[in-house]
């Protein structure tokens, strides 16, 4: 991550123009905090914050898809379609992806409150 050296700011100078930082982080501005020239934390608007998480789920696609690329072509035994093994199963994955999705956003609203 790239910070421009305005940027960085002490936390005791955060902490006396908090005003300051939050009128920065509305003009899209990211702020590093640190402490004894040790980074300590950042401050950064949400908007950086929604990229940082569709990139982690993408990731989290990635690696996925890797095991199963991986699996699929290690594989000795049969294999069996998703769709297949959840119709034997009795699951409607659509109500399984409905779950998730809603499970998802509730964490997610739930980080924000904190």
């Amino acid at each position: 991550m790239k910070v421009d050296t305005r940027d960085i700011r002490s936390a005791s100078q955060v902490a006396r123009n908090f005003g300051q930082a939050t009128e920065d982080l509305e003009a899209g501005r990211t702020i590093l905090i640190v402490k004894n020239n040790v980074p300590l934390g950042v401050l950064a608007p949400v908007a950086l914050m929604d990229r940082i998480d569709a990139v982690d789920e993408r990731e989290e696609d990635v690696r996925l898809l890797a095991a199963a690329l991986v699996r699929s072509f290690t594989s000795d035994g049969p294999l069996v379609a998703l769709d297949d093994l959840a119709a034997e199963l009795g699951v409607d994955l659509g109500d399984e992806a409905a779950a998730a999705d809603s499970a998802n956003s509730s964490e997610r609203d739930d980080g924000a409150a904190t």
